[in-house]
């Protein structure tokens, strides 16, 4: 219920388009999953940045969350690293988090950001399967869109763009 209710104040709240610093972003989130990335052995890249964004705060920090957590949960035991990326495009702001972990087949890669949807590998994973359905409309509210490439055996990447005009 506490997902549902989080897709539903994602679709139905206005955005507060500020000035986000992206490495404040990635320090609280790297901070806020430091425990569960320790446990695993887990590798955090990023590069640092220092890039300033116009967007609203606490989507962009719900969407990041929600790339990481998926990786955690759906990665499996081969996750060794999860690494974060900036991209400036003309008219866009292209994040990127990708990991080593298990990889996603095709058929479930383009049916992923659907609400509900949960991939075949996932009947024994905690979830609602509105994660990556919260980080599309996240995306569409800012112009822009979320996209994923996805390697059968092992690695996954998502890739979340938002419009530099806010």
């Amino acid at each position: 219920a506490e997902t549902i209710n989080a897709y539903i104040a994602t679709k139905e709240t206005s955005l507060h388009i500020e000035a986000v610093d992206l490495q404040e972003i990635l320090c609280v989130l790297r901070e806020e999953f430091s425990l569960r990335l320790a446990a695993r052995s887990i590798s955090w890249v990023e590069r640092q940045t220092g890039t300033v964004v116009r967007a609203d705060r606490l989507s962009l920090l719900r969407m990041f969350r929600n790339l990481i957590d998926n990786a955690l949960k759906y990665g499996g035991d081969q996750l060794s690293a999860i690494r974060i990326e900036y991209d400036e495009l003309k008219r866009f702001h292209t994040f990127s988090v990708s990991n080593d972990g298990r990889g996603v087949s095709e058929e479930d890669a383009e049916k992923i950001f659907e609400m509900f949807q949960r991939s075949s590998s996932s009947s024994r994973i905690e979830g609602a399967g509105l994660g990556l359905a919260i980080v599309k409309e996240i995306a569409e509210k800012h112009g822009g869109n979320i996209s994923i490439k996805a390697g059968t055996e092992r690695g996954v990447t998502f890739s979340c763009s938002i419009s530099r005009d806010l």
